[in-house]
Protein backbone atom coordinates (compact mmCIF):
# COMPACT_ATOMS: atom_id res chain seq x y z
CA UNK A 1 0.00 0.00 0.00
CA UNK A 2 1.41 3.49 -0.72
CA UNK A 3 2.20 5.16 2.57
CA UNK A 4 0.41 8.85 1.36
CA UNK A 5 -3.10 6.70 1.52
CA UNK A 6 -1.94 6.51 5.45
CA UNK A 7 -3.91 8.92 6.81
CA UNK A 8 -7.03 8.28 4.31
CA UNK A 9 -6.60 4.46 5.39
CA UNK A 10 -7.23 4.91 8.68
CA UNK A 11 -10.17 7.44 8.08
CA UNK A 12 -11.96 5.37 5.72
CA UNK A 13 -11.10 1.89 5.81
CA UNK A 14 -13.29 0.80 8.97
CA UNK A 15 -12.57 -2.41 10.67
CA UNK A 16 -12.30 -5.70 9.19
CA UNK A 17 -16.00 -6.18 9.52
CA UNK A 18 -16.82 -4.16 6.56
CA UNK A 19 -18.13 -0.73 8.49
CA UNK A 20 -16.88 2.41 7.29
CA UNK A 21 -14.94 4.89 9.77
CA UNK A 22 -16.87 8.16 9.45
CA UNK A 23 -16.01 11.35 10.24
CA UNK A 24 -17.26 13.57 13.11
CA UNK A 25 -17.27 16.79 11.38
CA UNK A 26 -20.56 17.46 9.93
CA UNK A 27 -20.28 19.47 6.50
CA UNK A 28 -23.30 21.49 6.75
CA UNK A 29 -23.74 25.09 8.06
CA UNK A 30 -25.91 26.12 11.11
CA UNK A 31 -28.25 27.77 9.11
CA UNK A 32 -28.93 25.18 6.80
CA UNK A 33 -29.81 23.18 9.80
CA UNK A 34 -31.61 25.68 11.82
CA UNK A 35 -33.80 26.04 8.22
CA UNK A 36 -34.59 22.60 8.36
CA UNK A 37 -35.13 22.29 11.83
CA UNK A 38 -37.31 25.26 11.69
CA UNK A 39 -39.12 23.76 8.73
CA UNK A 40 -39.65 20.28 11.18
CA UNK A 41 -40.94 22.03 13.87
CA UNK A 42 -43.68 24.43 11.30
CA UNK A 43 -45.86 21.02 11.81
CA UNK A 44 -45.77 21.64 15.16
CA UNK A 45 -46.47 25.30 15.59
CA UNK A 46 -43.41 25.81 17.28
CA UNK A 47 -41.23 26.90 14.77
CA UNK A 48 -40.73 30.89 16.21
CA UNK A 49 -39.53 29.20 19.35
CA UNK A 50 -37.52 26.93 18.23
CA UNK A 51 -36.03 29.63 16.08
CA UNK A 52 -35.37 31.87 18.67
CA UNK A 53 -33.91 29.08 21.20
CA UNK A 54 -31.34 28.23 18.42
CA UNK A 55 -30.29 32.19 17.93
CA UNK A 56 -29.95 32.43 21.84
CA UNK A 57 -28.09 29.19 22.35
CA UNK A 58 -26.25 30.28 19.53
CA UNK A 59 -24.76 33.79 20.84
CA UNK A 60 -24.06 31.39 24.62
CA UNK A 61 -21.61 29.60 22.83
CA UNK A 62 -20.10 32.52 20.94
CA UNK A 63 -19.92 34.53 24.22
CA UNK A 64 -17.90 31.39 25.91
CA UNK A 65 -15.55 30.74 22.81
CA UNK A 66 -14.99 34.12 22.83
CA UNK A 67 -13.42 34.12 26.19
CA UNK A 68 -11.66 30.86 25.53
CA UNK A 69 -9.96 32.63 22.77
CA UNK A 70 -9.20 35.83 24.39
CA UNK A 71 -7.07 33.60 27.21
CA UNK A 72 -5.63 31.72 24.09
CA UNK A 73 -4.45 35.15 22.70
CA UNK A 74 -2.82 36.11 25.97
CA UNK A 75 -0.58 32.95 26.12
CA UNK A 76 0.25 33.41 22.69
CA UNK A 77 1.49 36.47 22.72
CA UNK A 78 4.63 36.15 24.40
CA UNK A 79 5.71 33.73 21.36
CA UNK A 80 3.67 35.07 18.64
CA UNK A 81 6.20 36.45 15.53
CA UNK A 82 3.89 39.32 14.19
CA UNK A 83 3.55 40.67 17.24
CA UNK A 84 2.99 44.44 16.10
CA UNK A 85 2.50 46.20 20.23
CA UNK A 86 5.09 47.48 22.19
CA UNK A 87 6.81 44.15 23.91
CA UNK A 88 5.99 45.29 28.38
CA UNK A 89 5.52 42.23 29.96
CA UNK A 90 8.50 40.34 30.57
CA UNK A 91 8.15 36.65 32.08
CA UNK A 92 10.03 34.64 33.78
CA UNK A 93 11.35 31.38 31.76
CA UNK A 94 9.14 28.55 33.98
CA UNK A 95 5.93 31.49 33.23
CA UNK A 96 7.11 31.06 29.50
CA UNK A 97 7.04 27.32 29.79
CA UNK A 98 3.84 27.58 31.57
CA UNK A 99 2.06 29.44 29.31
CA UNK A 100 3.44 27.24 26.35
CA UNK A 101 2.27 23.93 27.79
CA UNK A 102 -1.47 25.55 28.65
CA UNK A 103 -1.25 27.16 24.90
CA UNK A 104 -0.81 23.58 22.95
CA UNK A 105 -3.23 21.85 25.60
CA UNK A 106 -6.02 24.46 24.67
CA UNK A 107 -4.98 24.07 21.49
CA UNK A 108 -5.53 20.55 21.50
CA UNK A 109 -8.83 21.00 22.80
CA UNK A 110 -9.84 23.78 20.57
CA UNK A 111 -8.56 21.15 17.58
CA UNK A 112 -11.12 18.15 19.10
CA UNK A 113 -14.03 20.14 19.36
CA UNK A 114 -13.57 21.26 15.85
CA UNK A 115 -13.38 17.82 14.91
CA UNK A 116 -10.10 17.61 13.95
CA UNK A 117 -8.12 14.31 13.99
CA UNK A 118 -4.45 14.43 15.35
CA UNK A 119 -1.47 12.94 13.23
CA UNK A 120 1.04 10.67 15.56
CA UNK A 121 4.71 10.49 15.23
CA UNK A 122 4.98 7.16 13.55
CA UNK A 123 2.27 8.38 10.94
CA UNK A 124 3.73 11.37 10.39
CA UNK A 125 7.33 10.30 10.02
CA UNK A 126 6.02 7.52 7.56
CA UNK A 127 3.97 10.48 5.70
CA UNK A 128 6.92 12.90 5.22
CA UNK A 129 9.20 10.03 3.99
CA UNK A 130 6.56 9.20 1.12
CA UNK A 131 7.56 9.56 -3.04
CA UNK A 132 5.67 12.80 -4.00
CA UNK A 133 3.51 12.75 -6.83
CA UNK A 134 3.71 16.39 -8.40
CA UNK A 135 7.10 15.05 -9.01
CA UNK A 136 8.20 17.40 -5.85
CA UNK A 137 11.01 15.84 -3.68
CA UNK A 138 11.77 17.71 -0.04
CA UNK A 139 13.40 16.75 3.01
CA UNK A 140 12.40 18.04 6.30
CA UNK A 141 14.50 17.05 9.49
CA UNK A 142 11.86 17.53 12.46
CA UNK A 143 14.80 17.22 14.95
CA UNK A 144 15.16 20.81 14.42
CA UNK A 145 11.47 21.31 16.10
CA UNK A 146 11.30 21.62 20.07
CA UNK A 147 7.46 21.10 19.54
CA UNK A 148 5.47 19.84 16.45
CA UNK A 149 1.78 18.86 16.22
CA UNK A 150 -0.10 18.12 13.02
CA UNK A 151 -3.96 17.85 12.95
CA UNK A 152 -6.37 16.97 10.14
CA UNK A 153 -9.84 16.99 9.15
CA UNK A 154 -11.19 15.20 6.50
CA UNK A 155 -9.82 13.22 3.79
CA UNK A 156 -10.14 13.81 0.18
CA UNK A 157 -8.25 13.58 -3.21
CA UNK A 158 -7.39 15.08 -6.21
CA UNK A 159 -6.65 14.13 -9.84
CA UNK A 160 -3.53 14.33 -11.67
CA UNK A 161 -2.37 14.09 -15.07
CA UNK A 162 1.52 12.45 -15.64
CA UNK A 163 3.24 10.78 -17.95
CA UNK A 164 4.23 7.30 -17.19
CA UNK A 165 7.66 6.14 -18.76
CA UNK A 166 6.65 2.77 -18.36
CA UNK A 167 3.81 3.24 -20.41
CA UNK A 168 6.26 5.49 -23.25
CA UNK A 169 5.61 8.53 -21.66
CA UNK A 170 1.61 8.62 -21.90
CA UNK A 171 -0.41 10.64 -19.45
CA UNK A 172 -2.18 8.45 -17.08
CA UNK A 173 -4.68 9.48 -14.51
CA UNK A 174 -2.66 9.45 -10.59
CA UNK A 175 -5.64 9.82 -7.75
CA UNK A 176 -3.73 11.61 -4.82
CA UNK A 177 -4.52 11.50 -1.48
CA UNK A 178 -5.48 14.66 -0.05
CA UNK A 179 -6.43 16.38 3.97
CA UNK A 180 -8.84 18.54 2.85
CA UNK A 181 -8.14 21.30 6.27
CA UNK A 182 -4.61 20.95 7.73
CA UNK A 183 -3.27 22.31 10.73
CA UNK A 184 0.16 22.64 11.91
CA UNK A 185 2.29 24.04 15.32
CA UNK A 186 5.90 24.09 15.22
CA UNK A 187 8.48 26.09 17.70
CA UNK A 188 11.99 25.81 16.59
CA UNK A 189 14.25 25.05 19.35
CA UNK A 190 17.22 27.68 19.93
CA UNK A 191 20.14 27.93 18.33
CA UNK A 192 22.20 27.32 21.10
CA UNK A 193 20.08 23.76 22.14
CA UNK A 194 20.73 23.42 18.55
CA UNK A 195 24.14 23.83 18.50
CA UNK A 196 24.67 21.44 21.13
CA UNK A 197 22.82 18.67 20.01
CA UNK A 198 25.36 18.85 16.56
CA UNK A 199 28.31 18.94 18.48
CA UNK A 200 27.22 15.80 20.55
CA UNK A 201 25.72 14.01 17.68
CA UNK A 202 28.49 14.57 15.05
CA UNK A 203 31.35 15.27 17.59
CA UNK A 204 32.95 18.24 16.06
CA UNK A 205 33.41 21.74 17.68
CA UNK A 206 30.97 24.08 18.73
CA UNK A 207 32.53 26.89 15.84
CA UNK A 208 31.84 23.71 13.09
CA UNK A 209 28.59 22.90 14.46
CA UNK A 210 27.32 26.33 14.43
CA UNK A 211 28.28 27.19 10.92
CA UNK A 212 25.88 23.25 10.75
CA UNK A 213 23.65 25.10 12.23
CA UNK A 214 23.48 28.31 10.31
CA UNK A 215 23.39 26.75 7.18
CA UNK A 216 20.81 24.37 7.89
CA UNK A 217 18.16 27.14 9.23
CA UNK A 218 19.72 29.99 6.51
CA UNK A 219 16.38 30.61 5.06
CA UNK A 220 14.54 30.73 8.02
CA UNK A 221 13.55 34.25 9.95
CA UNK A 222 17.26 35.05 11.82
CA UNK A 223 15.69 36.64 14.85
CA UNK A 224 14.56 35.02 17.95
CA UNK A 225 13.36 32.42 15.49
CA UNK A 226 13.88 29.70 18.62
CA UNK A 227 11.30 31.92 20.77
CA UNK A 228 7.88 31.90 18.01
CA UNK A 229 5.50 29.06 18.14
CA UNK A 230 3.79 29.35 14.44
CA UNK A 231 0.24 28.07 13.73
CA UNK A 232 -0.51 27.42 10.37
CA UNK A 233 -3.67 26.54 8.60
CA UNK A 234 -4.20 24.92 5.19
CA UNK A 235 -6.66 23.51 2.84
CA UNK A 236 -6.94 20.51 0.35
CA UNK A 237 -3.17 19.34 0.55
CA UNK A 238 -1.80 16.54 -0.67
CA UNK A 239 -1.13 14.11 1.96
CA UNK A 240 2.43 13.21 0.21
CA UNK A 241 3.86 16.77 -0.16
CA UNK A 242 3.20 17.38 3.68
CA UNK A 243 7.08 18.28 3.56
CA UNK A 244 5.61 21.47 1.59
CA UNK A 245 4.26 22.87 5.06
CA UNK A 246 7.44 22.80 7.06
CA UNK A 247 9.56 26.05 6.80
CA UNK A 248 12.67 24.15 6.96
CA UNK A 249 12.50 22.03 3.77
CA UNK A 250 15.00 21.35 1.36
CA UNK A 251 14.63 20.83 -2.28
CA UNK A 252 16.21 17.64 -3.07
CA UNK A 253 15.92 16.01 -7.02
CA UNK A 254 14.50 13.03 -7.69
CA UNK A 255 16.00 9.73 -9.10
CA UNK A 256 14.56 10.33 -12.64
CA UNK A 257 15.52 14.01 -12.77
CA UNK A 258 18.97 13.22 -11.55
CA UNK A 259 19.11 10.43 -14.61
CA UNK A 260 17.34 13.36 -16.67
CA UNK A 261 19.99 15.96 -16.07
CA UNK A 262 22.78 13.65 -16.60
CA UNK A 263 22.07 12.72 -19.70
CA UNK A 264 21.18 16.28 -20.90
CA UNK A 265 23.89 18.32 -19.50
CA UNK A 266 26.88 15.28 -19.11
CA UNK A 267 26.28 14.11 -22.20
CA UNK A 268 26.06 17.53 -24.04
CA UNK A 269 28.62 18.84 -22.25
CA UNK A 270 30.64 15.85 -23.30
CA UNK A 271 29.79 16.28 -26.81
CA UNK A 272 30.27 20.19 -26.95
CA UNK A 273 33.46 19.63 -24.76
CA UNK A 274 34.96 17.37 -27.60
CA UNK A 275 33.23 19.19 -30.50
CA UNK A 276 35.34 21.95 -29.16
CA UNK A 277 38.33 20.26 -28.56
CA UNK A 278 38.97 18.80 -32.40
CA UNK A 279 37.99 22.49 -33.36
CA UNK A 280 40.73 24.14 -31.18
CA UNK A 281 43.48 21.33 -32.26
CA UNK A 282 42.39 22.10 -35.85
CA UNK A 283 42.50 25.74 -35.16
CA UNK A 284 45.88 25.41 -33.24
CA UNK A 285 47.39 23.70 -36.21
CA UNK A 286 45.87 26.13 -38.51
CA UNK A 287 47.25 28.84 -36.17
CA UNK A 288 43.82 30.73 -36.60
CA UNK A 289 42.88 32.64 -33.26
CA UNK A 290 39.56 33.76 -34.42
CA UNK A 291 38.28 29.99 -34.49
CA UNK A 292 40.16 28.96 -31.29
CA UNK A 293 38.25 31.75 -29.50
CA UNK A 294 35.43 30.86 -30.68
CA UNK A 295 35.48 27.14 -29.75
CA UNK A 296 36.51 27.95 -26.23
CA UNK A 297 32.97 30.17 -26.05
CA UNK A 298 31.26 27.79 -27.75
CA UNK A 299 32.02 25.01 -25.22
CA UNK A 300 31.54 28.50 -22.13
CA UNK A 301 28.32 28.78 -23.54
CA UNK A 302 27.12 25.03 -23.34
CA UNK A 303 28.23 24.48 -19.62
CA UNK A 304 26.25 27.70 -18.80
CA UNK A 305 23.14 26.49 -20.54
CA UNK A 306 23.13 22.87 -18.78
CA UNK A 307 23.70 24.77 -15.17
CA UNK A 308 21.27 27.25 -16.23
CA UNK A 309 18.72 23.92 -16.65
CA UNK A 310 19.70 22.70 -13.60
CA UNK A 311 18.48 25.62 -11.70
CA UNK A 312 15.17 26.08 -13.54
CA UNK A 313 14.69 23.05 -13.16
CA UNK A 314 15.15 23.63 -9.07
CA UNK A 315 13.05 26.90 -9.48
CA UNK A 316 10.33 24.74 -11.19
CA UNK A 317 10.29 22.88 -8.28
CA UNK A 318 9.69 26.11 -5.80
CA UNK A 319 7.30 27.44 -7.67
CA UNK A 320 5.22 24.25 -7.08
CA UNK A 321 5.56 24.83 -3.70
CA UNK A 322 4.76 28.63 -3.48
CA UNK A 323 1.49 27.82 -5.16
CA UNK A 324 0.53 25.49 -2.44
CA UNK A 325 1.31 27.84 0.38
CA UNK A 326 -0.30 30.56 -1.59
CA UNK A 327 -3.60 29.24 -2.74
CA UNK A 328 -3.95 26.56 -0.08
CA UNK A 329 -3.77 28.82 3.25
CA UNK A 330 -6.03 29.82 5.73
CA UNK A 331 -5.04 31.13 8.14
CA UNK A 332 -1.26 32.19 10.40
CA UNK A 333 -0.56 32.23 13.51
CA UNK A 334 -3.24 34.31 15.76
CA UNK A 335 -5.74 34.40 12.54
CA UNK A 336 -5.38 30.00 13.05
CA UNK A 337 -6.43 30.91 16.65
CA UNK A 338 -9.36 32.86 15.29
CA UNK A 339 -10.03 30.52 12.96
CA UNK A 340 -10.42 27.52 15.21
CA UNK A 341 -11.97 29.49 17.82
CA UNK A 342 -14.69 29.72 15.19
CA UNK A 343 -14.75 26.03 13.47
CA UNK A 344 -14.75 24.49 17.28
CA UNK A 345 -17.81 26.81 18.21
CA UNK A 346 -19.83 25.83 14.89
CA UNK A 347 -19.37 22.31 15.73
CA UNK A 348 -20.88 22.51 19.33
CA UNK A 349 -23.73 24.23 18.44
CA UNK A 350 -24.69 22.14 15.11
CA UNK A 351 -24.60 19.05 17.36
CA UNK A 352 -26.22 20.96 20.35
CA UNK A 353 -29.20 21.87 17.81
CA UNK A 354 -29.56 18.56 16.40
CA UNK A 355 -29.34 16.59 20.22
CA UNK A 356 -32.02 19.40 21.41
CA UNK A 357 -34.42 19.19 18.56
CA UNK A 358 -34.59 15.50 18.79
CA UNK A 359 -34.97 15.19 22.50
CA UNK A 360 -37.45 18.01 23.07
CA UNK A 361 -39.64 15.80 20.28
CA UNK A 362 -38.62 12.32 21.96
CA UNK A 363 -37.57 12.33 25.44
CA UNK A 364 -35.36 9.38 25.79
CA UNK A 365 -34.21 6.80 28.60
CA UNK A 366 -30.41 7.20 29.38
CA UNK A 367 -29.84 3.63 27.78
CA UNK A 368 -31.17 3.90 24.74
CA UNK A 369 -29.24 6.89 23.55
CA UNK A 370 -27.68 4.88 20.91
CA UNK A 371 -30.55 5.15 18.80
CA UNK A 372 -31.06 9.11 19.37
CA UNK A 373 -27.66 9.15 17.84
CA UNK A 374 -28.33 6.56 14.80
CA UNK A 375 -32.07 8.51 14.25
CA UNK A 376 -29.89 11.86 13.67
CA UNK A 377 -27.36 10.14 11.69
CA UNK A 378 -30.02 8.78 9.45
CA UNK A 379 -31.80 12.43 9.58
CA UNK A 380 -28.52 13.93 8.43
CA UNK A 381 -28.08 11.12 5.78
CA UNK A 382 -31.46 11.64 4.78
CA UNK A 383 -31.69 15.69 4.65
CA UNK A 384 -28.31 16.53 3.26
CA UNK A 385 -26.93 13.19 1.99
CA UNK A 386 -24.10 13.37 4.32
CA UNK A 387 -22.56 10.34 6.51
CA UNK A 388 -21.16 11.31 9.74
CA UNK A 389 -20.21 9.47 13.10
CA UNK A 390 -22.29 11.71 15.51
CA UNK A 391 -21.16 12.78 19.02
CA UNK A 392 -24.26 12.56 21.06
CA UNK A 393 -22.20 12.20 24.18
CA UNK A 394 -20.58 15.49 23.68
CA UNK A 395 -23.42 17.90 23.07
CA UNK A 396 -25.10 16.27 25.63
CA UNK A 397 -22.59 16.83 28.33
CA UNK A 398 -23.03 20.85 27.63
CA UNK A 399 -26.48 20.64 26.89
CA UNK A 400 -26.65 18.89 30.42
CA UNK A 401 -24.22 21.23 32.09
CA UNK A 402 -26.01 24.28 31.26
CA UNK A 403 -29.24 22.54 32.70
CA UNK A 404 -31.17 22.82 29.71
CA UNK A 405 -31.42 18.75 29.56
CA UNK A 406 -31.93 17.25 32.96
CA UNK A 407 -32.31 13.25 34.01
CA UNK A 408 -35.32 12.57 36.25
CA UNK A 409 -35.67 10.35 38.79
CA UNK A 410 -36.63 7.84 35.96
CA UNK A 411 -33.37 8.20 33.98
CA UNK A 412 -35.62 9.57 31.30
CA UNK A 413 -33.40 12.28 29.36
CA UNK A 414 -35.67 16.05 29.27
CA UNK A 415 -35.35 18.93 27.90
CA UNK A 416 -36.75 22.51 28.77
CA UNK A 417 -38.97 23.77 26.28
CA UNK A 418 -37.97 26.63 23.90
CA UNK A 419 -39.26 28.78 26.04
CA UNK A 420 -38.05 27.92 29.22
CA UNK A 421 -34.57 27.53 27.87
CA UNK A 422 -34.28 31.05 26.31
CA UNK A 423 -34.70 32.51 29.69
CA UNK A 424 -32.90 30.28 31.21
CA UNK A 425 -29.61 31.34 28.80
CA UNK A 426 -30.78 34.71 29.51
CA UNK A 427 -29.89 34.64 33.31
CA UNK A 428 -26.78 32.87 32.34
CA UNK A 429 -25.60 35.61 30.01
CA UNK A 430 -26.65 38.46 32.92
CA UNK A 431 -24.66 35.86 35.98
CA UNK A 432 -21.60 35.80 33.39
CA UNK A 433 -21.59 39.85 32.42
CA UNK A 434 -21.96 39.89 36.37
CA UNK A 435 -18.87 37.31 36.96
CA UNK A 436 -16.24 39.05 34.36
CA UNK A 437 -17.46 42.61 35.74
CA UNK A 438 -18.82 42.34 39.31
CA UNK A 439 -22.19 44.48 39.05
CA UNK A 440 -24.19 45.26 35.95
CA UNK A 441 -25.33 48.76 35.23
CA UNK A 442 -28.77 49.42 36.16
CA UNK A 443 -29.14 46.34 38.12
CA UNK A 444 -27.46 46.72 41.06
CA UNK A 445 -30.26 45.38 43.23
CA UNK A 446 -31.34 42.88 41.18
CA UNK A 447 -30.34 39.02 41.74
CA UNK A 448 -28.15 37.76 38.86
Amino acid sequence: MNEGHLAETKERAGDSSGSVALETFIPVTRFAIIDTLANEAESHGDRKEITSFFRFLGQWRHLEYQQRLLELKEHYLPFSPDRDTVKILEYSEDKLNDFKRELIEAVTRLLTRANYTHLDDDTLDKLLSTHSAHGLELKVDRSEFEETLVYYRGAGHEELQQRNWRKKFKKETVIVPTFKRLFLLLKLKSEDVRISEVMKEKNVSKKKATKIVRKLRKHLPKVNSGEHIYLKLFKNIPQEDLEMMFPNNQVRFSMFDKVKLGMTAGGGTVASVAGAATKAMSAAAASNPITLAGAFIGVIAVITRQVMNFFNTRNRYMLTLSKRLYFHSLADNRGALTLLSDRGEEEDVKEEFLLYYFLFRKPLPRNELHLLDEEIETFLSNKFNVRVDFEIEDALERLVRDEIVTLDEQEQFQTLSPSEACLLLEKKWRRQLADMNGWIPGHENEEV
